[in-house]
């Protein structure tokens, strides 16, 4: 058994769920994937990060870029304080 990893939350402050994909604008995760970050263990927090970053690569819909910009400038629209 290997140990356990300190893998950090990849949240960035910017939490709202994209209807269309159920996403977190932010992060890329799912609210399931969210809920359950603080109790999953480092291979489970890998896997989360493998799949936001294949999702990163494959924009859902036509406005994708123009979100994507928005994001990366730093406009947060209805963000939160941020989650886990």
């Amino acid at each position: 058994m290997r140990p356990e990893l300190n893998i950090a939350s990849p949240c960035r402050g910017i939490c709202r769920i994209d209807e269309p994909t159920q996403l977190c604008e932010g992060c890329l995760r799912t609210i399931d994937e969210i809920t359950r970050w603080s109790r999953m263990d480092s291979d489970q927090k890998l896997a989360v990060l493998t799949a936001c970053l294949d999702r990163q690569q494959i924009p859902s819909k036509a406005e994708a870029s123009d979100k994507s910009a928005s994001i990366a400038d730093g406009v947060p629209g209805n963000a939160s304080d941020g989650c886990e």
